[in-house]
């Protein structure tokens, strides 16, 4: 039903060779600079510098992290009948709290209460199909 994302998927994502090479890029950056401050001969203030720069935008850049996107999560509503304990899962919907009575039974008639509201993380191809369910109501709501 639903599709939840295992913590142990995002341990075993590898590290992309994109990454690997940016960093070595970086550091040889550093060391450039600092080779600059060391080596230079003529117009020791202007080589210090410039090593000091390639050395602060190296260092800088090491530090920069993309910004992780945030998980889609779904929220849930666990409903129980009080009777004959028939459970029923729906999306949360505003003004749910635990222990509303929401609904009658199926089976008996009898009162359900929610029992429970949590939140899942999605998948992100069930989270795209998510989104475009939404979108494809928004517009067929805007075109009514």
């Amino acid at each position: 039903m639903i599709d939840e994302e295992d913590d142990d998927e995002i341990l075993k994502k590898g590290v992309s060779t994109k990454k690997v090479l940016k960093n070595v890029v970086l550091i040889a950056l550093i060391i450039v600079g600092a080779l600059f401050i060391y080596l230079g001969d003529a117009g020791q203030m202007n080589n210090f510098f410039i090593g000091f720069t390639l050395i602060c935008i190296g260092s800088t850049l090491i530090q920069v992290k993309k910004k992780e996107e945030e998980p889609t999560r779904q929220t849930l509503s666990i409903l129980k009948c009080e009777k004959c304990e028939l459970t029923k899962v729906r999306n949360y919907e505003s003004g749910d709290f635990v222990f509303k009575i929401v609904d009658s039974c199926e089976n008996c008639n009898d009162t359900m209460k929610i029992s429970q509201i949590y939140s899942v993380k999605l998948k992100k191809s069930v989270a795209k199909k998510q989104a475009k369910e939404t979108k494809l109501k928004d517009t067929a709501q805007a075109k009514t």
